[in-house]
């Protein structure tokens, strides 16, 4: 009896920490699960950088830091900072820009030049394109305490992928959408996961950053401004390590002006930044 009962005590800690560690991606978070991990983790934060050329001027980088909403948009936030932890986000570009509703996607294509010759090819990111339960309306999430986070000006979300069969309707993945302006998406399809806190931008890749309390208008127009398209040839299965090796191809419309994007994820003050302790989203 007491061995059965020795035995049954550790099939039930296994599964408590099994649970505390593994989260479904067909489920939502209980609120005392969301507000554990708030006690934990706080408000962590993501630095986004922005670089790219101006038209007839200098280089320039922005860096954006973000508040990170793990209280109202907990799986969008800890599969982002999953993802960025990777490195999955480093070097990849914005790729459109929506100029009906204001905003960008990245996260989805990366560049890689050819060690040899000047020819630069773009690679779609497979990686980000894990999906996962999003936290929309559609989907049956359930307001949180604090209400839906609302677009605002550089804020980031994640959105639906109604492109694959049913039973993925409204996944999520790793694709950001990030605002140029206070838009009208609502939360029925997108879930905004990140609030920009600060604004930071310097001309060229060295020297000290501006910040500024509020987005700078003339670095916004400027942003606003990469509208021009050009064809590009996407390789889903490029060898960054062999160049002979680019896999099939095919051309698509991405934006002519090159803007990179790199992410860091960086923990609130006094608290948890062990990222590895985090539920894991999905399979």
């Amino acid at each position: 009896m007491k061995k059965f009962l020795v035995a049954l005590l550790l099939i039930l800690m296994l599964f408590t920490v099994c649970a505390c560690t593994y989260v479904p991606s067909t489920s939502f978070l209980s609120r005392s699960r969301q507000n554990a991990l708030v006690e934990t983790y706080g408000t962590p934060q993501a630095v986004v950088t922005l670089s790219y050329s101006r038209t007839g001027g200098s280089d320039r980088e922005v860096r954006l830091t973000y508040d990170l909403l793990l209280s109202q948009t907990p799986i969008a936030v800890i599969r982002f900072i999953q993802l960025a932890s990777e490195g999955v986000y480093n070097d990849t570009l914005i790729d459109t820009y929506n100029t009906s509703y204001q905003y960008m996607v990245m996260g989805r294509y990366a560049a890689i030049k050819e060690t040899e010759g000047s020819s630069t090819y773009t690679y779609y990111n497979r990686t980000s394109d894990v999906t996962f339960a999003g936290e929309f309306k559609t989907n049956g999430y359930k307001e949180p305490e604090g209400g839906y986070a609302q677009f605002s000006t550089l804020s980031l979300a994640m959105y639906h992928n109604d492109t694959k069969d049913s039973s993925s309707f409204d996944a999520a993945n790793g694709t950001l959408i990030l605002a140029l302006d206070k838009i009208s998406l609502n939360a029925n399809n997108y879930a905004v996961f990140a609030t920009m806190n600060t604004f930071e931008y310097r001309y060229g890749n060295t020297g000290e950053f501006t910040k500024r309390s509020k987005v700078d208008d003339a670095i916004l127009a400027d942003l606003k401004s990469f509208t021009s398209t050009t064809s590009r040839d996407v390789y889903e299965d490029y060898d960054v390590y062999d160049d002979d090796s680019k896999g099939s191809s095919t051309s698509i419309r991405m934006l002519s002006s090159r803007v990179f994007i790199r992410v860091e994820i960086v923990g609130a003050v006094g608290k948890s930044s062990d990222w590895s302790k985090l539920p894991k989203i999905g399979k």
